[in-house]
C-alpha cells in the first residue's frame, strides 16, 4: 500500500520534475558533468576499463534519470574535485560538507551521515579513543576537523592522499593508527586482507556527505528527489547497512532526536534563566553598594549645607537673646524663640529623613517579609497626614481590602511621604490617594490638585540624594522623595510622576509580585 501511494505521487509529480529539469538548462548537447573521485571505493572509482564505477555513481544515476537530466561523468584526483566544482569546470559532484565552503558552495541534504573510526594493529598496547591519541603517529586523510581534533589530543598527525596505501602501511608497522570513515576502513579492511587491523569508533562529530554545485536551482531539485528516494528506501538498497548504518550500527528512532533536543532546549533555557537571574542580582547587589558609597559621599558633602542655616539661625537667635535680653520687648523675644523652635525642628526633620533613607538602602529585602493588609496601613496614614491639608481642601483615601506581602511599616512610609508631599503643596481642591493590582502587582497612585511640578525639577526630582547641591536649592522638597524611591526600588518597582504645570501631579507606583489576596 505504501509502496502504491510513493508511485502514485511520483507519477503525478513528474510532469513537474521533467520541467523543473528542462529549466536547469541541460539537454543531450549540453549534458550535466558530474565530477567523480578516480580512486575512492567503494563510493567511487574508475575500473581497469576506464568505467565509472561505485555506489555513487550508482545512485547519481538513478536520481538523474528521474530528473530527466542528460549527463556524463567526468573523472578527476579526489584533490582537484572541489576545485573543479568550484571553478563551474563541473556542475555537480559529491563531497563532504564543509562550513568553511558553505558560503562559496550550495549543499545539498545529507544523502547519509559519515561516522569516524580509528584503525589500529590488534596487538596494539591500547585501544584508540581520543583520549588515547598523545603522541600518537596518526594518518589521516586531510581534513580539517580531524587536524585540529589530533593537535588538542596530542597526536603526531600525518597527511596522506591515499588511504589505500597508508591502511597498508600501518598493518605493516609504519604507523599507530589511520583515522577514516568507517565504511572505508571496513571496504579497504576486508578487500586487501588486512586481518591484523582493527577498528574502534571515535566520537568525532559525523560529516554529511551530500551533493555539491555552484548552481543553487540545481540543489534544490536534487533535494526534493533525495526526499522521495529516501522514502522509497532506495538509499538503503542502493548504499548498503554498512554505508547508511548510524553511530554504533543502532537506528535512532526520530522522536528520540526530538526527544534530545527538547531537553537541551529546555536545560539551555534553565541554565541561561538561572545565569540572568545571578547576573541581576549581582548587578543589583553593586548598584546597592554604590548607592551607599554615593549616600555617604552626599552626607560628607551636603551635611554642612543642611546644618549649616538652622544651626546659623539658632545660634544667631540665641546670641540676640543672651546680649539684648533686658532691653527686648516680651512679643520680640517670643518671636525669636519660635525662630529658634523652628530651625531646631527642621534639624530634627532632617536627621529623622537621613535615618529613614539609611535604614532602607542597609536593610535586606530577602528575609522573609510579613503580610499587611493595605487598608489597615492607609487608615493608619489618614491619621497621621490629616492635620495637614489647608483649609477647604478634600482628603480621599482608598481603603479597600488588599493583602499584600510586604513590610507594612515600608509601605506606611512610601504613602505618607507621597501624601504629605501633596498636601504640602495643595491649597485648594483635593488630594487622593488610590491603589489596584493586575494579578500580583500593585499599583498605587496620589494625586494632588497643586500648582504642578516645574520641568526643572521633573527629571531628577526622584534622585535628590545623587544631587550635591540638594540642601543649598531653596526649592528643595528634602528627601522624602529620594526616600520613596529607595522603597520602590527595594521591591524591584518602578516610580514616576505624571504633571502638568497649573493643573497638579500625579505620583504613581508599581511594584511587582506583593499582592497576596484581594480580600
Amino acid at each position: 500500500m505504501k509502496k502504491s501511494v510513493i508511485i502514485l505521487l511520483y507519477l503525478l509529480l513528474m510532469p513537474f520534475t521533467v520541467s523543473a529539469a528542462q529549466s536547469l538548462g541541460f539537454s543531450k548537447e549540453h549534458p550535466l558533468l558530474f565530477g567523480i573521485d578516480m580512486d575512492y571505493p567503494p563510493l567511487e572509482y574508475i575500473d581497469s576499463r576506464g568505467n565509472p564505477r561505485g555506489l555513487d555513481v550508482n545512485f547519481t544515476i538513478e536520481l538523474l534519470n528521474r530528473m530527466n537530466i542528460p549527463f556524463t561523468f567526468q573523472p578527476n584526483s579526489w584533490s582537484n574535485i572541489s576545485d573543479d566544482v568550484i571553478n563551474q569546470r563541473v556542475d555537480l559532484a559529491m563531497m563532504v560538507f564543509s562550513p568553511y565552503r558553505q558560503h562559496i558552495l550550495n549543499y545539498s541534504r545529507a544523502v547519509f551521515r559519515l561516522y569516524y573510526q580509528a584503525v589500529y594493529r590488534q596487538e596494539a598496547d591500547s585501544y584508540f579513543d581520543m583520549r588515547n591519541l598523545k603522541n600518537k603517529e596518526v594518518a589521516y586523510m586531510a581534513s580539517r576537523p580531524v587536524t585540529d581534533t589530533l593537535v588538542k589530543a596530542g597526536a603526531h598527525p600525518v597527511e596522506v592522499r591515499d588511504l589505500t596505501q597508508a591502511m597498508k602501511e600501518l598493518s605493516a608497522g609504519k604507523y599507530d593508527a589511520v583515522i577514516c570513515f568507517r565504511y572505508q576502513a571496513k571496504y579497504i579492511i576486508e578487500t586487501h586482507s588486512l586481518d591484523n587491523l582493527t577498528t574502534e569508533d571515535l566520537t568525532l562529530t559525523p560529516r554529511e556527505y551530500c551533493y555539491v554545485s555552484k548552481n543553487k536551482e540545481l540543489i534544490d531539485s536534487i533535494n526534493k528527489m533525495i526526499i522521495q528516494m529516501k522514502a522509497e528506501g532506495r538509499l538503503n538498497a542502493i548504499y548498503g547497512e554498512d554505508v547508511i548504518s548510524e553511530f554504533g550500527r543502532i537506528e535512532i528512532p526520530v522522536w528520540v532526536w526530538f526527544l534530545l533536543l527538547a531537553v537541551s532546549l529546555v536545560a539551555v533555557t534553565i541554565v541561561l534563566i538561572l545565569q540572568l537571574s545571578h547576573s541581576r542580582r549581582l548587578r543589583r547587589e553593586a548598584e546597592r553598594a554604590v548607592r551607599s558609597e554615593r549616600l555617604k559621599t552626599v552626607i560628607l558633602g551636603n551635611v554642612s549645607h543642611a546644618l549649616h542655616t538652622p544651626l546659623n539661625a539658632i545660634i544667631g537667635f540665641s546670641e540676640v537673646l543672651k546680649n539684648n535680653d533686658e532691653n527686648m520687648l516680651q512679643e520680640e523675644r517670643n518671636e525669636l524663640y519660635n525662630r529658634i523652635y523652628d530651625n531646631g525642628s527642621q534639624l530634627n526633620y532632617f536627621f529623622d529623613e537621613l535615618l529613614q533613607l539609611s535604614n532602607i538602602e542597609t536593610s535586606n529585602r530577602d528575609e522573609e517579609t510579613p503580610c499587611c493588609q493595605l487598608a489597615d496601613v492607609m487608615a493608619e496614614c489618614r491619621q497621621e497626614v490629616e492635620h495637614m491639608k489647608a483649609e477647604g481642601v478634600t482628603l480621599n483615601i482608598q481603603t479597600t481590602p488588599l493583602m499584600l506581602r510586604m513590610a507594612p511599616e515600608m509601605l506606611k512610609l512610601l504613602a505618607v511621604h507621597l501624601l504629605k508631599n501633596a498636601l504640602k503643596f495643595t491649597k485648594e481642591g483635593s488630594v487622593e490617594l488610590r491603589y489596584t493590582h493586575f494579578g500580583s502587582d500593585l499599583r498605587l497612585e496620589v494625586r494632588d490638585t497643586g500648582p504642578g511640578l516645574p520641568e526643572h525639577l521633573r527629571e531628577n526630582i526622584f534622585k535628590l540624594m545623587e544631587n550635591p547641591q540638594t540642601f543649598t536649592n531653596k526649592i528643595s522638597n528634602g528627601l522624602g522623595l529620594s526616600i520613596c524611591r529607595s522603597i520602590v526600588e527595594k521591591y524591584y518597582g518602578t516610580i514616576d510622576v505624571i504633571s502638568e504645570p497649573g493643573k497638579g501631579c500625579t505620583f504613581w507606583i508599581l511594584i511587582p509580585q506583593v499582592v497576596v489576596s484581594s480580600s
